[in-house]
């Protein structure tokens, strides 16, 4: 499967997951390690752009994530089976709570979960406690900017 990220050169190829594992994140609590990925360049772009702050920001890369092929390895909850609030601002406790808990549960390698900006795209949550996690493929394919009209 192959999966989207926009993030600066400096953490394009971090397998450690040094922010997510710092700080947390929706689908995850600080401490258990997970890389984030959309399923298109499309909604990485607008998740990316609602974390910036203003105008000025580190130049970005586009990074594919290529996942191994073996269909058992990623778990889609369905929306219904979701904390009730998963889509609050600031993110919930019971989300960070839900994506590590289904992710061992399930042994899954990666969650495709709805973006809280556009619940009809996806977003992947990639455990990389997962013993599969090293076949996880990350390149930088290009630069990556914003179109100027998305400064106003």
């Amino acid at each position: 499967m192959k999966l989207w990220r926009i993030t600066t050169k400096k953490y394009a190829l971090d397998r450690a997951c040094y922010g997510a594992r710092s700080e947390g994140g929706r689908w995850n609590p600080i401490g258990f390690p997970v890389l984030y990925a959309g399923t298109t360049v499309e909604i990485c772009a607008l998740e990316k752009f609602v974390h910036l702050a203003g105008a000025q920001h580190p130049p970005l890369v586009l990074v594919s994530v290529e996942l191994p092929d073996k269909e058992s390895l990623i778990i889609q909850p369905a929306i219904a089976d979701l904390p009730p609030d998963w889509a609050e601002l600031p993110a919930p406790e019971s989300t960070q709570i839900f994506g590590r808990d289904t992710l061992v549960k399930y042994q899954a390698l990666a969650m495709l979960i709805p973006s809280a900006i556009i619940p009809e795209a996806l977003n992947a949550v990639i455990n990389a406690d997962h013993p599969a996690y090293d076949q996880v493929k990350l390149s930088i394919e290009r630069e990556f900017r914003f179109d100027a009209r998305m400064q106003k």
